[in-house]
């Protein structure tokens, strides 16, 4: 059983072309009692970037586009809800993104859901 487990989350971790930068935020104490947080680049790990439009309309017209993006990464791995992350496509192209919420768990992957953070 356990030999089976192992080739299935293989066979999911082969699939993960991209790569993942999660930032993070360290707390900071200053001599006078005040606590800054600085911005830093965290862990790095290989992902798969999926994303599904669907349009909507009526007679022919487009009113909206509606995107869902979601990110599937290893099951050791931790990204927390409101995370920034950057993600390296196979291509070298780069995307911002923030967690939209709690990661999903599998028994081979964990899958979170991403906003755009660089589109206006």
């Amino acid at each position: 059983m356990k030999r089976a487990f192992e080739r299935a989350k293989k066979a999911v971790e082969n699939l993960f072309w991209d790569t993942c930068f999660v930032e993070i935020f360290a707390e900071e104490s200053t001599d006078w009692g005040e606590t800054l947080h600085r911005k830093g680049e965290g862990d790095s790990f290989p992902c798969r970037l999926t994303e599904k439009a669907a349009a909507s309309g009526e007679n022919g017209l487009l009113a909206e586009m509606e995107q869902t993006v979601i990110l599937l990464y290893p099951a050791e791995k931790e990204i927390k809800a409101g995370s920034a992350i950057r993600v390296r496509k196979e291509n070298g192209e780069e995307r911002q993104y923030f967690a939209a919420g709690d990661s999903q768990i599998f028994l081979t992957h964990k899958a979170v859901g991403l906003r755009r953070r660089d589109v206006v």
